[in-house]
Order: C-alpha cells, then sequence, then structure tokens
C-alpha cells in the first residue's frame, strides 16, 4: 500500500501482487482476512486504472467472498468484550466486507473495461444480492431478527458496490455521470431497495441502511432517482424517525438539489410541503434529556441550511408556489422565533441569515443609497408586496432578539448575531429605500425612544457601501444602548 506508485510505473507487478491478496482474502484467520479486505480495496482503488485486463480474474476471484451472511449481534456481555474480540464480532466482519464490495465495484468498472462487460459485471454481482433481498423479506416483514438483519446488510452491499462503479455524485464537478446503459443495470438494485424500505420502514435498522445506500446510489443512478425521491422521503421518514434521521436525509437531499438544482424544480414542489411537515413534527416534539437536545440543535441548524440550499440555487419560488403556499407561514413562524431564541445564539444566527437571503432574492433589484428625498426610488420585490412584508416582518426581528433580557451582547456567538441582525438591515434598507428610512425614523426607532441626532447618525452608518462598516457601528450601537 504504501509503494502504489511504483506499480503505477511497473504494472507487469500487479497481477503477482493480487495473486497474494487473493490468498490472503481468503485466510483462515479472520483478523488477517478483514484486513485484507481492506488493504485490496486502498490497493484497487488507487491503481483500477491499470487493472482493466485483469477485472474478470479477479472478480471471480473474490466473487465466493460476496456472499452476505448476517449473525444477530450478540449482546449478552458485550461490555466485557476485549478490543482483540471486538475486532471478530459479525459486525465487524461486516463491516471489512464492504472494501470488498466497494473494491470489487473499483476492479469492475475501470474506463479500460469495455462498456458491455462493465454491464455484465454490475449484472452479474447485483443480481444475487437482489434475489436473496428478496427471498428473506418475507421473513423480515415477520419481524424475524435475523432476517431484518440480512435485509440491512444487502441493502447497505448494494449502495456500497454502487459507489464503487461510480465515484462521481450529483453537483461534483470532478469525473462525470455514468454512461446511462450502466445506470440501468442498477435500477433493479435501487427499486429493491426500495420496496424493503417501503415494507419494513418501521424499522429504523432497515432505514439506517436504506439511508446509506441512498447517499451511495446517487451517482451511479444519477436524475432517475429524482421520480423516486416521493418513495425515499415516505420510507426515510417515517412516524417513527429519530430527530438525528431527519437531519442526515436532510444533509443528503441537500446535495440532490445542489446537483440537479432547477432540474428538480417540480419534483421539490410536489414533495416539499409533506417533507416540511415531518420535520416540523421533529422539531415540535418534546426533548426528554441532553442527547435529544442535542439532535433538536443539529435538525434546527439542517433544516435552516436546507431552506439555504434552495435559495440559493435559483430554487426559491417552490417555497411561495400555490402546492406550498398553505404551509410557508409556518414556515416563516420557525424562521422567527429561532431569530428570537436567545438561548441558541448560532441558531438564531442563521435564521437570521435565512431572512436575509429571502430579502435578496425576492427583494427586487438594489436601489440607489443614501436615498434620494427629491426623487426616491420605488421598490420593485419579485413578489408583489414583498417591500412591506419585509419591513414589517423582517426588521422587527433585528431588534427583539437583542431587547431580551438574557441577550449577553458579550458572548463571541451573540455577537455574531448582532452581525447577522445589521445584514439583514441594511439588505432591507437597499432593497426597499425610502420606505424603510421612514419606518425606522417614525416606528421602530421612535418607539425605542430614541431622540432625532442618534436616529439621523444610526441611518448614515445604515447607508454604508460596505455591509461591515455598519455591522461593527451595529454592535457598539447595541453595547452602549444595553449599556
Amino acid at each position: 500500500m504504501r509503494y502504489c506508485s511504483f506499480f503505477e510505473q511497473h504494472p507487469d507487478n500487479i497481477p503477482r501482487v493480487l495473486e497474494h491478496f487473493v490468498r490472503f482474502v481468503h485466510s483462515d484467520h479472520v483478523k488477517i482476512k478483514t484486513r485484507s479486505w481492506y488493504l485490496f480495496f486502498r490497493f484497487v482503488k488507487h491503481l483500477r486504472a491499470q487493472l482493466g485486463n485483469v477485472a474478470q480474474t479477479v472478480i471471480q476471484a473474490v466473487a465466493d467472498l460476496l456472499v452476505i451472511r448476517a449473525e444477530v449481534p450478540d449482546e449478552n456481555g458485550e461490555d466485557d468484550m476485549s478490543s482483540d474480540q471486538n475486532d471478530q464480532s459479525a459486525d465487524a466482519v461486516f463491516t471489512s466486507q464492504l472494501y470488498l464490495f466497494e473494491a470489487t465495484g473499483c476492479v469492475a468498472s475501470t474506463v479500460s473495461v469495455p462498456l458491455e462487460s462493465r454491464m455484465m459485471y454490475a449484472r452479474m454481482l447485483t443480481s444475487p444480492l437482489i434475489s436473496d433481498l428478496e427471498q428473506h423479506l418475507p421473513a423480515a416483514k415477520s419481524e424475524d431478527e435475523k432476517a431484518l438483519v440480512q435485509v440491512h446488510h444487502i441493502i447497505m452491499a448494494l449502495g456500497t458496490l454502487a459507489k464503487g462503479f461510480c465515484e462521481w455524485t450529483p453537483g461534483n464537478s470532478m469525473g462525470a455521470p455514468p454512461p446511462t446503459e450502466l445506470s440501468d443495470e442498477f435500477a433493479p438494485a435501487g427499486e429493491a431497495t426500495l420496496v424493503a424500505l417501503e415494507a419494513l420502514h418501521q424499522s429504523m435498522l432497515v432505514r439506517t441502511g436504506a439511508r446509506f445506500a441512498f447517499s451511495r446510489m446517487l451517482g451511479v443512478l444519477g436524475s432517475r432517482m429524482l421520480q423516486q425521491l416521493p418513495r425515499w422521503i415516505d420510507g426515510l421518514l417515517s412516524q417513527t424517525s429519530t430527530r438525528d434521521e431527519m437531519t442526515t436525509f436532510l444533509r443528503i437531499l441537500d446535495q440532490v438539489v445542489f446537483g440537479y438544482k432547477t432540474e428538480i424544480y417540480d419534483i421539490l414542489d410536489q414533495l416539499l410541503t409533506p417533507l416540511l411537515q415531518r420535520v416540523f413534527a421533529g422539531l415540535s416534539e418534546p426533548t426528554t434529556g441532553t442527547d435529544d437536545e442535542i439532535q433538536l440543535v443539529e435538525l434546527k441548524a439542517q433544516y435552516l441550511n436546507s431552506i439555504l440550499v434552495i435559495l440559493n440555487n435559483d430554487l426559491a419560488s417552490v417555497l411561495v408556489s400555490s402546492t406550498n403556499q398553505q404551509i410557508f407561514e409556518t414556515l416563516l413562524s420557525t424562521l422567527e422565533h429561532f431569530a428570537r431564541d436567545t438561548n441558541d445564539y448560532p441558531t438564531a444566527r442563521l435564521a437570521l441569515a435565512v431572512l436575509t437571503r429571502m430579502t435578496h432574492v425576492w427583494g427586487g433589484p438594489d436601489l440607489t443609497i443614501p436615498v434620494d428625498p427629491s426623487n426616491p426610488q420605488a421598490p420593485a420585490p419579485t413578489v408583489p408586496g414583498f417591500d412591506t412584508f419585509i419591513i414589517q416582518r423582517f426588521s422587527p426581528l433585528s431588534w427583539s432578539i437583542l431587547s431580551s433580557p438574557t441577550f449577553n451582547f458579550k458572548n463571541a456567538q451573540a455577537r455574531n448575531v448582532l452581525g447577522e441582525a445589521a445584514t439583514l438591515q441594511w439588505t432591507i434598507l437597499r432593497k426597499t429605500g425610502a420606505q424603510y428610512e421612514a419606518y425606522l425614523r417614525d416606528t421602530e426607532m421612535r418607539n425605542m425612544g430614541l431622540q432625532d441626532a442618534i436616529m439621523d447618525e444610526y441611518i448614515r452608518h445604515l447607508q454604508a457601501k460596505e455591509v461591515k462598516e455598519f455591522k461593527k457601528f451595529f454592535v457598539n450601537f447595541v453595547q452602549q444602548a444595553r449599556a
């Protein structure tokens, strides 16, 4: 492994190394065998371009090891097991076996192998796993524990094999999508995984395996996976899904949205409301301990990041489409609630960042600042009435958290919130101009009891060309006001 570069220059030596690897991966000593599986993966992944002429030989030599034989974990006395024994546990052996599946995929898919052969290898490697999955599904439905573990393992093996065949992922500028013909060969594996997930979505074990496979099949299945997204969401975000599961799935979904952008619009339009309803349900569940608190914070952050991904990838209109208008107000309510939360500064900052991005996307073109009192420009929001909306709904949020008795402006994370609140005000001014200046003077700042001279100074700094100038002033302004 340390001298792969040698074999790049002397490929004639590779077959000899592979002969030894084949012997070691079949070793009767479990630790030698499992360690060899990992090193074999590393070796063939690095040298896959040089393995085209021996691909079939290698695949045939390790094919007998690509059989899943799941075992139910023995929980009795697990805590007393030594590290050496843990290395030989059923879970540890399966984890190492996944390296063997990925290695086989790497060997079978190298570009020097003809496309017809790659298609044949894909069919040859996935078909036995799919058949095995179908055979164990009835027992798994009957809650046979060993069958459930077998289904979980097979699904993960299919996902790992897919990753070996195609390392490209949507949105990744490195590499290229696989040929359509190769994607077609993996379509049955994706469908079999979905069928198992739909039948066993109440099982966290199966959901975990399916989520693992989903993220790894994205590359090889490509855009054909978009049509299946509603089924994946129904299966992976069941009523029993944990916050951690939701967070992980949203993170994967962000990758899909980023990779396919406008191509995903119609599908995202249909699935956004049910998806957000699941997330809102997860956010509203009571917390019962430290782990729940941590998972809640992570879900809030990922939810906000997912909204940002939609806004940043030309998909903002899906949030206010006729299909999703019914849930938009709930979405805004969550943003407002998070922005006011002085117990969670990172979430408050991120919520304000989402509101700022909405203002930028829907607020229309920037107006000339400073405002010319003799000829003020009229706002031109892309969503009718949004200029008034952001003044009346968004602007007060930049003050509400600051007026909270529990807001500690000396806290470093709290200062980040101040910076984001300043950015929101600075952006609103550039979208609404004279309207916002008047609102600040006559409503917000007047209600705070500020004198005209202070209001003039505040607006003068708000008109700064660079937002960082106003952020610096805003932090000092809040500190003085709170003092």
